[in-house]
This record gives C-alpha cells, sequence and structure tokens, in this order.
C-alpha cells in the first residue's frame, strides 16, 4: 500500500511539471527546436518530459532560467512565477545538504527515520556528500514533506 501511495505522489509530482511546461512553451510560442537553442534544453528532453520523463535538477534548473520562473512553480508548489528574482544560480550539493540538516532538525526528524517514512535509501547522504546530484523526485519529497519550497531548499532563494 505504500508503494502505491509514494507511486500515486510521484505520478501527481510530474504531471504537475508536465502540464505547466506543457503550458510554458506554448506560451512562448516556440516550438522545440528553437526552444533548444534558446534555453539549452534539446527539443528531445523536452519531448521526454511532456510525456512523463523525470530531468535531472540541473536541467530543471535551466528550464526556470530560460522560462524565468521558480521550481516551485514549474512543479505547482507556487501559483507565482517569482519572475527576476531567480537569474544567475548553480546548483551548490554543500548547500543543498546544509538546507536538508537544517529542515530535519526544525522538523526533529533524523535523516535515517525521514528517509524510511518516505522510500528512499538512507545511505543516500553519503553519496551527495561525496558530490552525487540528489534525484528531483527526491528533492521534491524532502521540500514538500518538512519545508515546503524546492527553491529554499536548494538554496535558490
Amino acid at each position: 500500500m505504500y508503494f502505491f501511495v509514494v507511486f500515486i505522489k510521484g505520478l501527481l509530482f510530474m504531471e504537475n511539471f508536465k502540464e505547466i511546461l506543457k503550458d510554458l512553451i506554448q506560451e512562448s510560442g516556440l516550438s522545440l527546436r528553437s526552444l533548444e537553442k534558446a534555453s539549452g534544453v534539446s527539443a528531445m528532453q523536452y519531448s521526454r518530459y511532456l510525456k512523463g520523463s523525470i530531468p535531472t535538477i540541473n536541467v530543471v534548473l535551466k528550464i526556470a532560467k530560460y522560462f524565468n520562473c521558480s521550481l516551485d512553480y514549474l512543479f505547482g508548489l507556487d501559483d507565482n512565477r517569482n519572475p527576476n528574482k531567480y537569474k544567475n544560480f548553480n546548483f551548490k550539493i554543500d548547500k543543498f545538504i546544509n538546507n536538508y540538516q537544517m529542515l530535519l532538525k526544525a522538523n526533529n526528524i533524523s535523516h535515517y527515520k525521514f528517509a524510511q517514512n518516505n522510500n528512499f535509501n538512507e545511505s543516500i547522504i553519503r553519496h551527495w556528500k561525496a558530490g552525487k546530484t540528489p534525484r528531483l523526485d527526491i528533492i521534491y519529497t524532502i521540500a514538500t514533506k518538512l519545508g515546503g519550497s524546492i527553491d529554499e531548499l536548494i538554496g535558490r532563494n
């Protein structure tokens, strides 16, 4: 049952992203090829995301930068695009880990317990500390369960 609930939440997370991305592309009036040149994200990638593939955090940051919006907006967590707020940003793993640990402390929960409750491997923090970028679905889960903002979690504020 728990797996099913996590799976459904994952689908909703990506469904929001797909719909918002589709709207942003339509608003731009650009073809996927033109968008590729303007944003640095390939037309093939856009096509995959519109079908439900999960992008990496670095690709989502490129998309958000091009469309001048927050990640929270892209994933349906905020109705306000917050234009011009996030112009120049590069993902920094140490900032993410620090914010994650602060959120755990503020919510009075250990990483081990949080990982266990949210169906991801508790050893993943070691990978992050070694420089591996977290998966977007995990970032989304952390933000929504502990703090509510993807942008704040990754230090994009």
